[in-house]
């Protein structure tokens, strides 16, 4: 089986079951990233109807990040989430 990187696979949108625990939506800056770089980059995915994949890799695969999931879920997620066609992913090493 070959790892994808895409958000959309089997027929489902894979998004993180949580918050990771360097979420980018999480208070502070726990991902060091430039300032305005969270912001930029939720005003590209909500203008292209897209989304913002979780940094970490889930097996290999990827999954929407759950912070970008839970405050900007774009009309696509917000359809198939409605349609049943979402499932969340657990993070590894996670219960």
């Amino acid at each position: 089986m070959s790892r994808s990187r895409q958000v959309y696979r089997n027929g489902k949108v894979h998004v993180c079951a949580e918050m990771c625990d360097a979420c980018i939506f999480r208070p502070g800056n726990l991902m060091d990233l430039a300032e305005g770089r969270t912001e930029s980059m939720v005003q590209e995915a909500t203008r292209r109807e897209s989304c913002i994949p979780c940094h970490e890799p889930l097996g290999g695969y990827q999954a929407v990040c759950r912070g970008f999931f839970e405050k900007y879920a774009t009309q696509p997620l917000q359809i198939a989430e409605r349609l049943g066609f979402v499932v969340f992913q657990e993070l590894p090493g996670r219960p």
